[in-house]
This record gives C-alpha cells, sequence and structure tokens, in this order.
C-alpha cells in the first residue's frame, strides 16, 4: 500500500500536481515499511519538489539517512550543496517543450551535474552521475560559528534550568524531555535577558525530545552537518544556556544503538541538557541529553536528523486538525482538545479537568470506545476495549 502511494504521488507530481504528489509521498513516509532505497527515492523527490532550501536540506538528510551506501543519493545530495553554495547561474535560453527530454519514471527531474538519460524505478538504484565541467561539487566549507541568539534558557522544569535551541523559524525551540518534565509551560529566557512564556506542544519520550513554542520568530537556523552519522573520536563542542562551551568526542562503543544516539566522553553538564552539539565545523550535528550508558557515567546525544523528523511530523500532525498537548505522554491529543477528560493514548487526566466534576461523555465515544456494543474475542467482556485492547481481559482485538 505504501509502495502505491508513492507511485502515486511520483505520477502526480509528474502530471503536475505537484501539492497532491508531495502530500502521497508524505502520507508513505509515515509507515515504517517505507525504508531504505524505498524511502530514499521517497525523499529525494519530496526534496527535489519543494522550494524552500530548509526543507529540502532535511529530505536530503533523510534519504542520505534511508540509504547510506547508494553513491547516487549522495551525489544528488551534495548537488544540492553545491548550488546553495554556488553564485546564481546566467540566464539559459529557452527550450521548446518539444525539444525538451522527456521526464522519466521513478526519477525527479535531473539537476546539475545529474544524468537525467536513464529510467529507475521507485526503489531501484539511482542513475549514474557524470561531472560537470562548469559546477564542480565542492566539498561544504565550515559553516560560521553559531550566534547565541539561537541558544534559550528553559526555566520552570522539575530538573533545574536547561537549554534548549531554534529548530524552526517560527519560533519552535528544541530541548530534552528531561528539561521539561511534565510540565505544560515553561519561562523562555532569551541571550538578550527577555523572559517569555514557553508552550509545550509536544513530546517524544523515547527519544527524551521535547518541543516548546514561543512567540519569538528568528530569520535563520543553525547550519546542519550534511553527514548522516558521526564519525568516531569527532571532536564535539556543546552549548549550555550560559554560553558555555562543553567539548567532548564522539565516542567509540562496541555496544549495538540506534542510528539516532550517538555516544560521547562528556560526563557531567552544567545544566539539565538539551544544548545544540556542534562538530569542529560548526555544523549542528544534535542534542545532548542527560541520558548515560549503564555502565558508565558518559552522556548520550540525539542526532539532529532525527530532530528534524519529528519536527516534520508534529507539523503533519498539526495539519491534520487540532489538537492538545497532553503533559503526561507528550501526545498531540485530538481528545483533549475536543473537550475530553482523557488523553486516549496514555489515559492520562486532561491538566484543565483535575478539579472538574466529570461526567460520562457519549461523544468521546470515538476517541475512548467507552460504550463499545462489540464483545471481546477472548473473554466474552463488552465493558469496552483501549489502543485495541480488552479493558477486562488486557487481550489485544
Amino acid at each position: 500500500m505504501s509502495f502505491r502511494s508513492i507511485e502515486q504521488g511520483i505520477a502526480a507530481i509528474q502530471a503536475g500536481q505537484r501539492d497532491e504528489g508531495m502530500r502521497m509521498l508524505r502520507i508513505a513516509l509515515r509507515s515504517p515499511e517505507v525504508a531504505g532505497p524505498l524511502r530514499a527515492v521517497a525523499c529525494i523527490w519530496l526534496a527535489e519538489s519543494l522550494t524552500d532550501p530548509a526543507e529540502r536540506r532535511a529530505f536530503y538528510d533523510e534519504a542520505v539517512l534511508a540509504d547510506p551506501n547508494n553513491p547516487q543519493v549522495r551525489q544528488r545530495y551534495e548537488a544540492f550543496l553545491a548550488t546553495q553554495l554556488l553564485p546564481p547561474q546566467p540566464p539559459q535560453p529557452t527550450v521548446s517543450a518539444s525539444s525538451a527530454p522527456p521526464s522519466l519514471p521513478g526519477m525527479p527531474p535531473s539537476v546539475p551535474g545529474m544524468n537525467s538519460s536513464a529510467p529507475a524505478a521507485p526503489g531501484s538504484p539511482f542513475a549514474p552521475a557524470r561531472p560537470s565541467a562548469t559546477r564542480p561539487v565542492a566539498p561544504a566549507p565550515p559553516a560560521a560559528p553559531p550566534n547565541l541568539y539561537h541558544v534559550v534558557t528553559i526555566i520552570g522544569g522539575p530538573n533545574g534550568p536547561g537549554t534548549g535551541f531554534y529548530v524552526a523559524r517560527e519560533g519552535l525551540i528544541a530541548t530534552t524531555r528531561y528539561v521539561v518534565g511534565g510540565m505544560p509551560q515553561v519561562t523562555v529566557e532569551l541571550q538578550n535577558g527577555k523572559q517569555i512564556p514557553g508552550y509545550v506542544v509536544r513530546s517524544f519520550p523515547e527519544y527524551d525530545l521535547t518541543f516548546v513554542y514561543i512567540e519569538q520568530q528568528i530569520n535563520d537556523l543553525m547550519p546542519v552537518t550534511p553527514l548522516a552519522a558521526i564519525a568516531d573520536d569527532t571532536r564535539l563542542n556543546i552549548i549550555t544556556y550560559k554560553g558555555d562551551i562543553v567539548r567532548g568526542r564522539r565516542r567509540s562503543t562496541k555496544r549495538v544503538i540506534a542510528p539516532h544516539w550517538f555516544p560521547t566522553d562528556v560526563s557531567s553538564l552544567p545544566d539539565a541538557g538539551g544544548g545544540p552539539t556542534l562538530d569542529e565545523q560548526h555544523y549542528l550535528v544534535g542534542m545532548i541529553t542527560r541520558n548515560t550508558a549503564s555502565t558508565s557515567g558518559y552522556v548520550y546525544g540525539l542526532h539532529i536528523n532525527l530532530i528534524r523528523t519529528m519536527v516534520e511530523h508534529f507539523r503533519q500532525e498539526s495539519g491534520e486538525g487540532q489538537r492538545a498537548y497532553c503533559h503526561h505522554c507528550g501526545h498531540f491529543s485530538r481528545a483533549l482538545f475536543a473537550g475530553g477528560y482523557y488523553c486516549e493514548k496514555c489515559g492520562g487526566l486532561n491538566i484543565n479537568a483535575e478539579n472538574m466534576l466529570r461526567f460520562p461523555q457519549p461523544q468521546m465515544q470515538t476517541f475512548y470506545y467507552e460504550y463499545s456494543r462489540v464483545s471481546c474475542p477472548h473473554c466474552n467482556a463488552n465493558v469496552g476495549f483501549h489502543k485495541n485492547a480488552c479493558l477486562r481481559c488486557g487481550r489485544s482485538v
């Protein structure tokens, strides 16, 4: 089904229905079944259908992460980076539609330095690249040192002050779940000393990641590393809310860990975590957390690719209808926004309903299945279900 959505999305883009095609590709990417080369193809199509450079780079990053050993994925990414660094091209002569080469199935329109004469279907290897004599692909130069206005202080959490940093120009701040705990609102202090309210809008406890929204926009973001992984012994610079720098390295380990975590040789932080972590080239590689190894006190970092993926996930949720934040599990809840007393994911009580006299709400049955007439196939009870589990025997249905 997901493969079919990718095919339909590509066909829609080729037919000129760009928005519809990108919508179907985004839907397909939500499925965990879409992985490896297939995911890379969908991400490349999205990257080359968008116009915003930051969004394009996010999907290029994800494509490289999905299929890191595919040289053509890397070639397309480097070609994109080169177009961001080189001056604009002079106007080119107009080519009529009749003389232009036809668009090929399974591949986005060609980019500088790419061969568009070889077809490729979704999930197959990309067409071989040919070198460009006029626009060589150059490695990305060191980024400028980050401005401190990208970094903020998070105050009011249960574990003391923490650090946060912008991940969207609209005022979205990334920090750790450890910093905010179960607080629905915190205080954010900017580098100029101004304190403003910060609204916790989404948390992912499994990644120790939280997004906080503030009504303070910025013009740019810290440049993100073009690499999908951090090499062992890479020097790391962790920025804290005070502007101090904690220096360390990417620690090598024999343990098998998820690719979105990277071990460090840092064992002490001056705050509750959440600081942006940069490499020697001043590129943002992730966020430092207070999570430690089971056998040592060294802390782990969360890779920026995962953070950016969750930013996109949150944006998609926001576009699917109005929701409210559950401070218990971090879920973006439909039931809480609709006036329900409990989160449909974890069952946690809405913070606004703690001192309220609560009555059964028939209109909430679509979220909780409280009035289900369906009997459990295991114990025959008809008390209802939560998250597809019987409320009496607990077995999944």
